[in-house]
């Protein structure tokens, strides 16, 4: 197994950069690279990845700190830890190489030991992190299929419900033209085509919410697609408990595009639209309702999600993001719902999410959640 760790040194000396290897190659996990100048290294951190970077201070035209600026700016070369391996000893230098981003400050001329212990260091710190980085990756991962194993088996009891309805008119209309049938017993052509027409109405509601299940858990590509298609689906999905509880939707929906995962969407908005319908359930309220608002502004699309259950209690409003964090009892929920919720907007969306308490009138509160996602102007 290669297990060796690419170190990248920037030094316009080359002797400085022979001495640096020449301690270095002692390790034979380390595959030692090196380059002259600011700009070469820009472009090589782009053909390998760096487990190291030692950066020398005073280089022309571009020095160490800008280097070090870029390299931290960009998403894609932030992470590698950079030492400084500098003649420039003065409080100022050493200062500032700490507040653009290295890890660590050696100033030359060095010991080789001391060289040697201090990248041993940071390397083993940036294998640790990265080993860190994988497993919460696939803890997220874990978490994401336990939360759609949760989201299914509601959509399960819900789909169950939605099927009752127009499976009993089928059964009923169907059976109505066959025993009219095998009694030669006339029906009026308007009225069996009416029949018909039913039975197919029926039918293709049956095979929507099959597509809407089936199209949540399927793995997709980024998509363009509208929000208003995201949440009438979302709807679809959950729509039989949500009239079972007497429970009315209100929405005002802009006609706004997105590029993403629009089942991770669905995912959220079931998980808010599932909490507002519990905390309605255990509302007191006669007239329970929940409000979809999406709107442009700027250059982001704002989806907010309201309701008229009373609330959150200050005391937990700003811990409900937190994994495993739930009020509900553990046959209700694991509370990873809303953490993941918020996982998915802030990663894959590149978005926030927020909640609030709000004042309806003078009698009534509720909570809003409120999504704020950019649109894409490309």
């Amino acid at each position: 197994m290669d297990t060796k760790h690419n170190i990248l040194i920037i030094d316009d000396d080359l002797h400085n950069i022979q001495l640096a290897i020449n301690i270095l190659k002692r390790n034979d996990e380390y595959n030692i690279i090196f380059t002259t100048s600011g700009q070469e290294a820009l472009q090589r951190v782009k053909e390998y990845e760096f487990d190291l970077i030692l950066l020398d201070i005073l280089m022309e035209p571009m020095n160490g700190f800008e280097v070090c600026k870029q390299l931290i700016n960009d998403k894609q070369t932030s992470h590698i830890p950079i030492i400084f391996l500098s003649a420039k000893d003065d409080e100022q230098s050493i200062t500032k190489g700490f507040e653009l981003g290295a890890v660590d400050y050696i100033t030359k001329p060095f010991f080789s030991n001391e060289l040697v212990a201090r990248v041993n260091t940071h390397v083993q710190l940036k294998v640790y992190k990265d080993s860190l980085k994988q497993k919460l990756k696939l803890q997220d991962k874990l978490m994401l299929e336990q939360n759609k194993m949760a989201a299914m088996g509601e959509m399960i009891t819900n789909i169950a419900h939605q099927w009752k309805q127009p499976l009993s008119i089928i059964t009923t209309v169907s059976s109505g033209i066959k025993i009219s049938k095998e009694l030669d017993m006339s029906i009026d052509k308007d009225a069996e085509l009416a029949s018909l027409n039913n039975i197919l109405i029926n039918a293709k509601h049956l095979s929507q919410t099959i597509d809407d299940f089936k199209d949540f858990f399927e793995h997709k590509d980024k998509t363009i697609f509208n929000i208003e298609d995201v949440i009438n689906k979302t709807i679809n999905l959950i729509n039989s408990t949500l009239v079972h509880n007497h429970i009315l939707i209100n929405k005002n929906i802009q006609n706004i595009k997105l590029i993403g995962l629009d089942n991770e969407l669905i995912q959220v908005l079931i998980n808010i639209i599932n909490n507002a319908q519990d905390a309605l359930i255990g509302s007191p309220i006669g007239d329970k309702e929940i409000n979809i608002n999406v709107y442009k502004k700027d250059s982001t699309a704002v989806i907010e999600i309201s309701d008229n259950a009373g609330g959150i209690n200050d005391k937990i409003i700003n811990h409900i993001f937190e994994a495993y964090y739930t009020t509900k009892s553990s046959s209700k929920g694991t509370g990873i719902g809303l953490h993941m919720a918020q996982k998915i907007i802030k990663e894959h969306f590149d978005g926030t999410i927020y909640v609030q308490n709000i004042n309806l009138n003078q009698k009534q509160i509720g909570a809003k959640f409120i999504l704020v996602l950019p649109i894409e102007t490309n």
